[in-house]
Protein backbone atom coordinates (compact mmCIF):
# COMPACT_ATOMS: atom_id res chain seq x y z
CA UNK A 1 0.00 0.00 0.00
CA UNK A 2 1.14 2.91 -0.95
CA UNK A 3 0.91 4.95 2.37
CA UNK A 4 1.94 8.96 0.76
CA UNK A 5 -0.65 8.47 -1.38
CA UNK A 6 -3.42 7.57 1.31
CA UNK A 7 -2.04 10.63 3.57
CA UNK A 8 -2.45 12.84 0.94
CA UNK A 9 -5.88 11.82 0.03
CA UNK A 10 -6.81 12.18 3.66
CA UNK A 11 -5.66 15.96 3.21
CA UNK A 12 -7.65 16.35 0.42
CA UNK A 13 -10.45 15.24 1.95
CA UNK A 14 -10.31 17.30 5.47
CA UNK A 15 -9.61 20.53 2.76
CA UNK A 16 -12.89 19.81 0.93
CA UNK A 17 -14.68 19.57 4.46
CA UNK A 18 -13.12 22.25 5.92
CA UNK A 19 -14.23 24.26 2.85
CA UNK A 20 -18.13 22.99 2.87
CA UNK A 21 -18.54 23.57 6.65
CA UNK A 22 -16.61 27.22 6.56
CA UNK A 23 -19.85 28.98 6.82
CA UNK A 24 -21.13 27.33 9.89
CA UNK A 25 -17.14 27.40 11.18
CA UNK A 26 -17.08 31.61 10.91
CA UNK A 27 -20.49 32.81 11.26
CA UNK A 28 -19.79 34.39 14.65
CA UNK A 29 -17.48 36.53 12.45
CA UNK A 30 -18.97 39.40 10.43
CA UNK A 31 -17.24 41.18 7.90
CA UNK A 32 -17.83 44.40 6.35
CA UNK A 33 -16.50 46.28 3.46
CA UNK A 34 -18.22 48.80 1.19
CA UNK A 35 -18.50 45.93 -1.66
CA UNK A 36 -20.93 43.79 0.64
CA UNK A 37 -23.22 46.55 1.42
CA UNK A 38 -25.25 47.97 -1.02
CA UNK A 39 -25.95 51.13 1.39
CA UNK A 40 -22.70 51.68 2.89
CA UNK A 41 -23.67 55.44 4.28
CA UNK A 42 -25.88 53.83 6.76
CA UNK A 43 -23.62 51.66 8.65
CA UNK A 44 -20.95 52.24 11.35
CA UNK A 45 -18.55 50.98 13.99
CA UNK A 46 -18.38 51.75 17.57
CA UNK A 47 -14.84 51.75 19.29
CA UNK A 48 -12.84 52.24 22.56
CA UNK A 49 -9.56 51.19 23.75
CA UNK A 50 -10.04 47.51 22.91
CA UNK A 51 -9.37 48.45 19.23
CA UNK A 52 -5.78 49.31 20.10
CA UNK A 53 -4.25 51.49 17.64
CA UNK A 54 -7.15 52.68 14.20
CA UNK A 55 -6.12 53.17 11.05
CA UNK A 56 -9.28 55.69 10.50
CA UNK A 57 -7.98 56.45 6.90
CA UNK A 58 -8.61 53.19 5.88
CA UNK A 59 -11.95 52.78 7.99
CA UNK A 60 -13.45 55.97 5.89
CA UNK A 61 -12.48 54.60 2.79
CA UNK A 62 -13.78 51.17 3.71
CA UNK A 63 -17.04 52.24 3.62
CA UNK A 64 -17.84 52.91 6.87
CA UNK A 65 -19.96 56.29 7.27
CA UNK A 66 -20.10 56.85 11.14
CA UNK A 67 -18.55 56.20 14.27
CA UNK A 68 -19.02 56.42 18.13
CA UNK A 69 -16.00 56.40 20.07
CA UNK A 70 -15.58 55.19 23.72
CA UNK A 71 -15.35 58.67 26.28
CA UNK A 72 -16.12 58.03 30.05
CA UNK A 73 -17.36 55.58 31.95
CA UNK A 74 -18.61 56.51 35.47
CA UNK A 75 -17.65 59.58 37.23
CA UNK A 76 -13.70 59.36 36.89
CA UNK A 77 -13.13 57.16 33.91
CA UNK A 78 -11.79 57.97 30.40
CA UNK A 79 -10.72 55.79 27.77
CA UNK A 80 -6.91 56.04 27.54
CA UNK A 81 -7.34 56.29 22.96
CA UNK A 82 -10.22 58.39 23.04
CA UNK A 83 -8.57 61.71 22.30
CA UNK A 84 -5.94 60.03 19.52
CA UNK A 85 -9.16 58.49 17.87
CA UNK A 86 -11.35 61.95 17.61
CA UNK A 87 -8.16 63.51 16.68
CA UNK A 88 -7.30 60.59 14.26
CA UNK A 89 -10.77 61.01 13.16
CA UNK A 90 -11.22 65.08 12.27
CA UNK A 91 -8.89 64.19 8.87
CA UNK A 92 -11.53 62.06 7.43
CA UNK A 93 -14.96 62.11 6.48
CA UNK A 94 -16.45 60.27 8.86
CA UNK A 95 -19.32 61.58 10.98
CA UNK A 96 -18.47 60.78 14.30
CA UNK A 97 -20.10 61.10 18.44
CA UNK A 98 -19.17 59.94 21.69
CA UNK A 99 -20.71 57.73 24.37
CA UNK A 100 -20.62 57.22 27.59
CA UNK A 101 -20.86 53.87 29.18
CA UNK A 102 -23.12 54.77 32.35
CA UNK A 103 -22.56 53.12 35.94
CA UNK A 104 -26.12 52.49 37.60
CA UNK A 105 -24.56 53.41 41.11
CA UNK A 106 -22.79 56.00 40.54
CA UNK A 107 -24.33 59.80 41.08
CA UNK A 108 -25.69 60.98 37.65
CA UNK A 109 -24.75 64.62 37.89
CA UNK A 110 -21.13 63.51 38.20
CA UNK A 111 -21.24 60.96 35.85
CA UNK A 112 -22.31 63.63 33.40
CA UNK A 113 -19.89 66.28 34.48
CA UNK A 114 -17.09 63.93 33.07
CA UNK A 115 -19.32 62.86 29.74
CA UNK A 116 -19.60 66.76 29.13
CA UNK A 117 -15.70 67.69 29.87
CA UNK A 118 -14.58 65.33 27.27
CA UNK A 119 -17.07 66.12 24.49
CA UNK A 120 -18.18 69.47 24.72
CA UNK A 121 -15.85 71.90 22.10
CA UNK A 122 -14.36 68.85 20.57
CA UNK A 123 -15.98 69.05 17.21
CA UNK A 124 -18.16 66.23 17.51
CA UNK A 125 -21.00 66.08 14.74
CA UNK A 126 -23.62 62.84 16.09
CA UNK A 127 -26.16 62.89 18.69
CA UNK A 128 -24.14 61.22 22.03
CA UNK A 129 -24.94 58.18 23.06
CA UNK A 130 -25.64 56.63 26.90
CA UNK A 131 -24.63 52.89 27.23
CA UNK A 132 -26.79 51.00 29.78
CA UNK A 133 -26.59 47.48 30.28
CA UNK A 134 -25.26 46.99 33.47
CA UNK A 135 -27.67 46.98 37.16
CA UNK A 136 -24.38 46.95 39.59
CA UNK A 137 -26.85 45.74 41.83
CA UNK A 138 -29.34 48.47 41.70
CA UNK A 139 -33.15 48.46 41.28
CA UNK A 140 -34.84 49.00 37.76
CA UNK A 141 -36.29 52.09 39.76
CA UNK A 142 -32.74 53.41 40.89
CA UNK A 143 -31.90 53.15 37.56
CA UNK A 144 -34.65 54.40 35.78
CA UNK A 145 -34.61 57.94 38.24
CA UNK A 146 -30.43 58.44 37.54
CA UNK A 147 -30.85 57.68 33.99
CA UNK A 148 -33.48 59.89 33.68
CA UNK A 149 -31.24 62.61 35.14
CA UNK A 150 -28.41 62.26 33.32
CA UNK A 151 -30.34 62.19 30.20
CA UNK A 152 -32.24 65.23 30.71
CA UNK A 153 -29.10 66.71 32.30
CA UNK A 154 -27.46 65.84 28.80
CA UNK A 155 -29.76 67.56 26.36
CA UNK A 156 -30.17 70.26 28.50
CA UNK A 157 -26.46 71.39 27.56
CA UNK A 158 -25.95 70.29 24.32
CA UNK A 159 -29.61 70.64 22.80
CA UNK A 160 -30.05 67.66 21.10
CA UNK A 161 -31.75 64.38 22.61
CA UNK A 162 -28.87 61.76 23.41
CA UNK A 163 -29.05 58.13 22.22
CA UNK A 164 -29.92 55.07 24.75
CA UNK A 165 -28.33 52.06 23.86
CA UNK A 166 -29.04 48.54 25.48
CA UNK A 167 -29.93 45.26 24.73
CA UNK A 168 -33.45 43.79 24.70
CA UNK A 169 -33.60 41.59 28.37
CA UNK A 170 -31.94 44.93 29.76
CA UNK A 171 -34.71 47.35 28.55
CA UNK A 172 -37.33 45.20 29.45
CA UNK A 173 -36.10 44.85 33.10
CA UNK A 174 -34.27 48.08 33.73
CA UNK A 175 -35.40 51.12 31.05
CA UNK A 176 -38.87 50.75 29.77
CA UNK A 177 -41.18 52.13 27.18
CA UNK A 178 -41.26 55.00 29.29
CA UNK A 179 -37.78 56.06 27.81
CA UNK A 180 -39.04 56.08 23.96
CA UNK A 181 -39.06 59.87 23.61
CA UNK A 182 -35.13 58.86 23.24
CA UNK A 183 -33.62 57.78 20.47
CA UNK A 184 -32.81 54.14 20.86
CA UNK A 185 -29.43 51.94 19.95
CA UNK A 186 -30.54 48.56 19.60
CA UNK A 187 -28.16 45.50 20.31
CA UNK A 188 -28.93 42.36 19.03
CA UNK A 189 -27.03 40.01 17.27
CA UNK A 190 -27.85 38.19 13.72
CA UNK A 191 -29.55 38.41 10.34
CA UNK A 192 -32.86 40.24 11.32
CA UNK A 193 -33.59 42.62 14.32
CA UNK A 194 -36.00 41.55 17.03
CA UNK A 195 -36.86 44.26 19.60
CA UNK A 196 -39.44 43.61 22.63
CA UNK A 197 -42.91 44.43 22.46
CA UNK A 198 -43.26 48.23 23.47
CA UNK A 199 -39.52 49.22 22.48
CA UNK A 200 -40.11 51.99 19.66
CA UNK A 201 -37.90 54.92 18.16
CA UNK A 202 -34.97 52.30 16.88
CA UNK A 203 -32.78 54.17 14.95
CA UNK A 204 -29.55 52.56 15.05
CA UNK A 205 -29.12 48.71 15.30
CA UNK A 206 -26.00 47.46 16.64
CA UNK A 207 -26.49 43.87 14.42
CA UNK A 208 -22.54 42.09 14.84
CA UNK A 209 -19.76 42.38 18.13
CA UNK A 210 -17.30 40.27 16.00
CA UNK A 211 -17.19 42.61 12.86
CA UNK A 212 -13.80 42.69 10.81
CA UNK A 213 -12.95 46.75 9.42
CA UNK A 214 -9.98 47.53 7.24
CA UNK A 215 -8.24 49.57 9.49
CA UNK A 216 -9.03 47.82 13.01
CA UNK A 217 -6.37 44.97 13.47
CA UNK A 218 -9.68 43.30 16.49
CA UNK A 219 -12.82 42.50 16.35
CA UNK A 220 -14.97 45.23 15.92
CA UNK A 221 -19.04 46.84 16.41
CA UNK A 222 -20.72 47.04 13.07
CA UNK A 223 -23.84 49.10 13.79
CA UNK A 224 -26.45 49.99 11.29
CA UNK A 225 -28.65 53.33 10.94
CA UNK A 226 -32.05 52.20 9.62
CA UNK A 227 -34.12 54.23 7.38
CA UNK A 228 -30.88 55.12 5.72
CA UNK A 229 -28.81 57.74 4.98
CA UNK A 230 -31.58 60.34 6.51
CA UNK A 231 -31.82 58.99 9.67
CA UNK A 232 -27.94 59.47 10.06
CA UNK A 233 -28.32 63.17 9.02
CA UNK A 234 -31.21 63.60 11.86
CA UNK A 235 -28.80 62.32 14.46
CA UNK A 236 -26.18 65.36 13.87
CA UNK A 237 -25.92 67.41 16.20
CA UNK A 238 -22.87 70.16 17.05
CA UNK A 239 -21.79 70.49 20.33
Amino acid sequence: MNYKLVIKLLLMVVIVVLCVKRPVLFASVAWFSAENNSVSSTHGIDVSHDQGQVDWQQVAQSGIAFVYLKATDGITYTDPKYFDNLAAIKNTSLAVGAYHFFEAEDAPEQQLNNFLSHIKGKGLTLAPMVDVEITREQSAEQIKSRLHEFLTGLELQLGCKPLVYSNSSFWQANIGPSFNDYPFWFAHYGDTMNPPEGLENIQIWQYSQTGTVAGINTLVDLDKVLNGKYALEALKCSY
